[in-house]
């Protein structure tokens, strides 16, 4: 946790972008390149973004938000929202619906090409002073080009995906959460689940791991460790001999798996690789140790 303007706030992190946000903000809506916030009192901040899109994207990202009267170019955004983001181009927004409103932007960061836009809502008696100081700090936290591999920081879970994986899906239902990546033909899947107690009570560890990965009664079962603690390892067509050789070949994939169980935070943490190569168990270790718990 960190104060910014006497604010709490709590990092997050979301596929190349992170940001700070007041502790009771709930992600209610994520999309790959898309996060929206909810309080207690309803909506309370959107970010949508596209990397690469240029000034033309900033300008498709406004056209997209004002037909219909859903919202209208223009407006004079707060100058300390002006001043946190001062690094980008940007065309203000507003909006006013059935007793609610919101004040925004769409964005370009000359410096990387990301397009993007973002609303700050309301509260139920408009923008109060307390309201705009309180975005503003989060606008003053907002990172979407700092050095290194993207990062995930959300529900619980901490992971920043290996070189050449690019976020391609997601989950997230009570108790599981669950990050899939893609690096060409390849698909790395990250998962968290909890509470570990309650799972562990009527399976053991590596039922669950075959439940959670899908796997067939023919892989392979064995237990071991991970970054500590008790882990099991399920593989799929990781032989280097003729028939796991030549089904590689023929387009079936291999997989390799790990689930461990956190005891601290009891927590199960796991990782899983589909490759038409045999997959690396100490890579498969380093990534699944990677992924924490918060």
């Amino acid at each position: 946790m960190q104060a910014n303007d006497l604010f709490s706030l709590v990092p997050l992190a979301w596929n190349g972008v992170a940001l700070s946000v007041p502790e009771d903000w709930r992600p209610a809506r994520l999309g790959l390149g898309y996060l929206f916030f909810e309080d207690a009192d309803g909506p309370a901040f959107e970010f949508k973004w596209r990397r690469g899109a240029g000034r033309e994207g900033m300008e498709a990202a406004l056209r997209a938000l004002t037909p219909k009267g859903r919202a209208t170019a223009g407006g004079e955004l707060p100058d300390d929202w002006l001043a946190a983001l001062a690094d980008f181009e940007l065309m203000p927004l507003s909006w006013r619906q059935a007793g609610r409103a919101g004040l925004g932007a769409a964005l370009f960061c000359p410096d990387c090409g990301l397009a993007a836009v973002f609303q700050g809502f309301a509260g139920p008696g408009g923008f109060s002073p307390g309201r705009e100081r309180l975005l503003a700090a989060v606008l003053r936290s907002l990172r979407h080009h700092d050095p290194g591999l993207p990062a995930f920081r959300l529900f619980g879970l901490s992971f920043v995906a290996p070189s050449g994986f690019s976020l391609a899906s997601h989950e997230f239902v009570p108790g599981r959460f669950a990050l899939s990546f893609a690096a060409g033909r390849e698909r790395l899947d990250v998962v968290r689940l909890a509470p570990a107690d309650v799972l562990l009570a009527a399976s053991d560890l590596g039922a669950v791991a075959a439940r959670v990965f899908g796997a067939a009664e023919t892989e392979v079962c064995t237990p071991g460790t991970v970054a500590g603690w008790p882990a099991v390892w399920l593989a799929r067509r990781q032989g280097g001999g003729f028939l796991d050789a030549t089904a590689r070949h023929l387009g079936r994939q291999g997989r390799l798996a790990v689930l461990r169980h956190d005891r601290e935070a009891n927590k199960l943490l796991g990782a899983a690789l589909a490759s038409a190569r045999p997959v690396d168990r100490e890579w498969l270790a380093g990534t699944a140790a990677a992924c924490v718990s918060l």
